[in-house]
């Protein structure tokens, strides 16, 4: 009887773990198509983009950041830090705090290319922000890109939302390095 009851609780215990493991890799599929699909939506927007992922050392993408505003604002988001090839490297949370004229909300995906081992080094330290942005927000599909300077360029696009502005402020940039 005692063979029977543990015979029957490591089969309920492997279909248990079995589950939860599926469980897991489910979820990592599906995080991992987001940044995906983040991706190719901006090399749809033009061969240069495409060029970019492909050439650049390291991307930091990010499908979603949350903005709103009245005079102060403040928008937040997670993204991913790939290096040449697409090997994920590490986690990276934004936060941008600006001030300024400036009413609404909104969410853009952003994508930061870093030509060089040192710009992507300069960034993983915390040593990149950015600064001075005006937008127009009132429907998806709105692009825009800025050049921070010859080795880091960063590219956003609206997911829609509402918000008008013209401020100044900054985006303060926190690596995490993948476990």
């Amino acid at each position: 009887m005692l063979k029977k009851v543990f015979i029957l609780s490591l089969i309920l215990g492997f279909a248990f773990l079995e589950a939860r493991v599926s469980n897991i890799f489910a979820e990592q599929i599906a995080e991992n198509k987001k940044y995906n699909q983040t991706i190719r939506k901006f090399m749809a927007q033009s061969y240069k983009m495409t060029r970019l992922v492909h050439k650049s050392y390291a991307h930091a993408v990010f499908p979603s950041v949350y903005k709103g505003g009245l005079v102060f604002g403040y928008a937040q988001g997670e993204g991913r830090a790939y290096i040449r090839g697409g090997i994920w490297t590490g986690n990276v949370n934004i936060s941008q705090y600006t001030v300024g004229a400036q009413l609404g909300g909104s969410s853009y995906s952003e994508i930061i290319f870093f030509k060089t081992r040192e710009a992507f080094e300069t960034f993983k330290l915390g040593q990149l922000e950015v600064s001075a942005q005006s937008s127009l927000v009132l429907f998806a599909g709105v692009s825009a890109d800025m050049n921070f300077d010859k080795d880091v360029q960063i590219y956003t696009l609206s997911n829609g939302g509402i918000m008008i502005e013209g401020t100044t402020g900054t985006q303060v940039f926190e690596y995490t390095q993948k476990p």
